[in-house]
């Protein structure tokens, strides 16, 4: 049952990414640039209370990237007074539409999306992203 609840996350995610839903993209930066900007970022944590009774985090966000360009992004959750509270650090893939999914070989299932405690899990307000190209492609 966890097996197929994380599956069916993966699938949220890759099918959000793809959807063909209109965010519109900063033009004064042309895509593939060495200027990676982030935008749409939205809040993606959830409380799983079905089986594993968890406080996953982390943020749906899209850049300016190619395709299948691949990213090191640093990921930090916010509380109301800007302060850092949460972080972490990935490769991500960019999509078609310039969204982002979590990309490690070395990733299994489980480790998609981090946990955190109830209590940093409602802190979360906003997040800071950034991201450089990552050194595999």
């Amino acid at each position: 049952m966890r097996k197929l609840a994380i599956g069916l996350l993966l699938i949220l995610i890759v099918a959000w990414g793809t959807s063909s839903r209109e965010i519109e993209k900063e033009k004064s930066v042309p895509a593939d640039t060495d200027v990676i900007t982030v935008y749409g970022i939205e809040n993606a944590s959830f409380y799983e209370n079905q089986e594993t009774f968890r406080y996953y985090w982390g943020a749906n966000f899209f850049t300016n990237q190619a395709p299948r360009t691949k990213l090191n992004c640093r990921i930090s959750a916010l509380n109301n007074n800007g302060e850092e509270i949460l972080s972490v650090q990935g490769i991500y893939n960019v999509l078609n539409d310039g969204g982002t999914i979590p990309f490690d070989r070395y990733q299994t299932q489980n480790d998609l999306m981090p946990t955190t405690t109830k209590a940093k899990y409602k802190a979360i307000k906003s997040f800071d992203i950034s991201c450089t190209k990552a050194a595999i492609q």
